[in-house]
């Protein structure tokens, strides 16, 4: 009787036929305090740079704070995640994230928005890991592609809202709502858990303490998902940071503007998300994965030649290209790393995979970032000398700023600034395309196999479908 509800299209664990797919939209729906957080910042850094008197370099640091304690501390969240039950673990991670959230909205200065950044991440350290083990937890078997597609579209919400929402926050109100907005979306989040998730149980066995072993990373699906989900993460809060900064500083557009102009990139995700779950199921992990890595390096190379041209109608398609090139290649590899792996080890397994993707995004905006600022200087320097130079490097990212410029120094400033991240841009399509290069000399899409979990889920199918042998009756 317990394998009938399953066979008849239930979820996983406890979860009813039907309501597997509410719990997957509450799931995705509490993605979103990590996932707006991604690009909310994108419009609103050059408002927090004037208004807390911050250098460039300090305002990278916004960003990079978060992005680096979040990278670190995933594997420790995945077992901690595993260790209390991830239903609880997903609910100590929203309320830190919260507090976290509190702490930047009330920031007065670089420390105590930086001390909020850190605590940020921690709380998404927590929680993102037990987001997508219970996904695999609540879904059916057949239907873990769609699932985490729907999960990964509705978290894309997040981060397409996020510009719009960020632009109109800073234009209406002021910086610090795009932080104090998180509490008020996490209360009612713990309320939708408790109701829809309770059917899931807590997850693994509290009793073992789980640590990532030598054999799971010698796991094809695992090796090769950990390389790919990473590289192709490196140039994504590069571009979206420094397209929010250009589209205000070179093109004139106040926060709101901004914020929709970016709305294109973002819904491309979402969209990427839902196609790529779907293909998965449909015909594997290697052509979306290749497809989604040609796609973002085609599309940041046309980006690069739209930034000298400071044209916006030559962003926006591409943009939306890259957004959903982004999640082909991220999506069906991450499940496949995921699903491959014995249940117990998912929390940990979701927890490695989503420390490359955040390491991957630490690294390009840390890498990436620094690169754009050197040219910038140099550039300048080579042109109107040093001191003249950093003034001028000062002055052209902040919008308040920069309209202070004699007419001269503003258009040499945002010259320099356009061909310097079109640059960058060329950089990131390089990185992606050696990626990709390397990937296929190191063999790794060759089918892995099935693994663990799928191997279990294939061998159960069989039996159920195995018919009876006469000659045992």
């Amino acid at each position: 009787m317990g394998g009938t509800d399953s066979a008849a299209g239930g979820g996983g664990a406890g979860i009813p036929s039907r309501g597997w797919k509410v719990a997957i939209l509450v799931l995705g729906t509490a993605s979103l305090v990590t996932s707006i957080d991604l690009t909310i910042i994108s419009v609103a850094l050059p408002t927090i740079e004037d208004d807390l008197g911050l250098a460039p370099s300090q305002a990278q640091w916004v960003v990079n704070a978060y992005l680096i304690v979040f990278a670190l501390m995933l594997i420790p969240g995945g077992m901690f995640g595993d260790r209390v039950g991830q239903i609880r673990g997903m609910n100590i991670g929203m309320v830190v994230f919260a507090i976290g959230s509190l702490m930047c909205g009330l920031a007065g200065g670089f420390e105590l928005i930086i001390g909020g950044r850190v605590v940020q991440g921690l709380g998404a350290a927590v929680l993102l890991p037990c987001l997508q083990a219970l996904v695999t937890r609540v879904a059916p078997p057949d239907k873990t592609g769609v699932a985490f597609g729907v999960y990964i579209a509705v978290g894309a919400v997040g981060m397409a809202i996020g510009p719009l929402v960020g632009g109109v926050i800073v234009d209406a109100v002021s910086w610090n709502w795009i932080f104090l907005i998180n509490p008020i979306i996490v209360g009612p989040l713990l309320l939708l858990g408790h109701v829809y998730l309770r059917g899931a149980g807590e997850g693994p066995d509290r009793n073992r303490e789980r640590f990532i072993s030598w054999e799971m990373l010698r796991r094809p699906s695992l090796r090769s998902g950990l390389f790919l989900v990473f590289w192709i993460h490196v140039p994504l809060i590069w571009i979206f940071i420094y397209t929010g900064t250009y589209l205000q500083t070179v093109l004139g557009y106040d926060a709101l503007r901004a914020g929709l102009a970016l709305l294109p990139g973002v819904l491309g995700m979402g969209i990427g998300g839902v196609v790529s779950g779907r293909l998965k199921d449909r015909v594997g992990w290697r052509s979306p994965t290749i497809a989604g890595y040609v796609t973002v390096a085609a599309c940041l190379a046309v980006i690069a030649y739209a930034f000298t041209l400071e044209s916006y109608a030559q962003i926006v398609i591409p943009m939306f290209l890259l957004g959903v090139g982004m999640n082909l290649a991220s999506t069906p590899v991450n499940v496949l790393a995921i699903t491959d792996a014995d249940p117990v080890e998912r929390g940990m397994i979701s927890g490695t995979m989503t420390v490359a993707v955040q390491s991957g995004l630490a690294a390009g905006s840390l890498f990436l970032g620094a690169v754009t600022n050197a040219l910038v200087r140099s550039a300048l320097t080579a042109g109107v000398g040093s001191s003249e130079g950093q003034k001028i490097d000062s002055q052209i990212q902040h919008p308040a700023e920069s309209s202070t410029l004699p007419a001269g120094d503003l258009d040499t400033g945002l010259r320099v600034f356009s061909d310097s991240i079109a640059q960058v841009s060329l950089i990131g399509a390089g990185i992606v395309v050696l990626a990709l290069l390397a990937a296929w000399l190191l063999r790794m899409f060759r089918n892995p196999g099935a693994g663990t979990g799928d191997a279990i889920a294939l061998e159960q199918a069989e039996e159920a479908v195995q018919p009876v042998n006469p000659a045992v009756r």
